[in-house]
Order: structure tokens, then C-alpha cells, then sequence
């Protein structure tokens, strides 16, 4: 009977003890998890201020001149999106992206230099004429996005 008795008291000794290894363990990895999910959103944070930096330095670069309307714009609307995927759409926006989209489908770099003289001077007067067009607008917005609370909730 005693026998019994100390094998039993040994089992429960031996379950508690695994029981109480593998507590300890999974309150390590919750602690691992959750540091995880912090290290996670403070980088997600940091590269959201970065987006953001960026948007004010284009829009900036716009305002001063040191940017055309037309790069501005395919560079903004990007960046916009990847701040927040509903930001290029707000309707402060509008023209920004409008004119994003208009110029999107053009030729650059290596594509615009492969046009013949003429079609290259075809695509300026069509781009020149779209930034006369929206050029006051755009700017506007781009002043805007300079003042821009970056913040997510602002969005919804």
C-alpha cells in the first residue's frame, strides 16, 4: 500500500513538475510574442514618419519650384498610398492624383528618349499643357500635405 502511495506521489510530483516547465515556457514565449509585437509596431511607426518626412520634402520641393508638377505628382501618389492606401483618394487630393494618372502612362527615362523628336515634342506640349491646367491646384494641395497631420486616424 505504500508502495502505491509513493509511486502515486511520485507521478503527481513529476506531472506538476513538467506541468510547471512548460508554464514557465509558454510565459517565455507570450513575452517573446509580445515584444515581437511591439518591436513590430515601433518599426512600423518609424517607417510611417518616414513616408511622411517624404510626402512634406516632394510637396515642399513642389512649393519651391525645385520639383515639377509632374514628377511631384508620380512620386506623391505612391507615397501617399503607402502612408495609407485611402489617402491619395481623399478628395483634398483630387487633382494630385488626377494629374498622376494622366501622366502615369507617359514615357520616361530611357522610353522618352527612344521617341523621335516630334513625338517627344507631342508628349511635352500634352505634359506642359496638363501642368498649366493643374498646376494652381496641385499646388495647393502640395501645401496641404506640407501641413498634413499624418496621423491614421485622421484618415478614416
Amino acid at each position: 500500500m505504500n508502495f502505491y502511495l509513493l509511486a502515486g506521489a511520485a507521478i503527481l510530483i513529476i506531472l506538476s513538475l513538467t506541468a510547471a516547465y512548460y508554464l514557465i515556457k509558454l510565459h517565455k514565449a507570450q513575452k517573446v510574442q509580445a515584444q515581437a509585437i511591439v518591436d513590430g509596431q515601433q518599426a512600423w511607426l518609424a517607417k510611417q514618419q518616414e513616408i511622411a518626412q517624404d510626402i512634406r520634402f516632394i510637396a515642399n520641393a513642389m512649393l519651391q519650384g525645385q520639383c515639377e508638377i509632374t514628377e511631384g505628382s508620380l512620386r506623391l501618389i505612391p507615397l501617399m498610398n503607402r502612408f495609407h492606401q485611402d489617402l491619395p483618394f481623399k478628395a483634398d487630393f483630387a487633382r494630385l492624383l488626377q494629374h498622376q494618372q494622366a501622366c502615369s502612362e507617359m514615357p520616361i527615362n530611357k522610353a522618352y528618349k527612344a521617341l523621335s523628336r516630334k513625338e517627344q515634342f507631342k508628349l511635352d506640349k500634352q505634359r506642359f499643357n496638363l501642368e498649366a491646367k493643374n498646376k494652381d491646384a496641385i499646388l495647393k494641395e502640395a501645401k496641404l500635405l506640407l501641413n498634413f497631420r499624418f496621423d491614421d486616424s485622421l484618415i478614416h
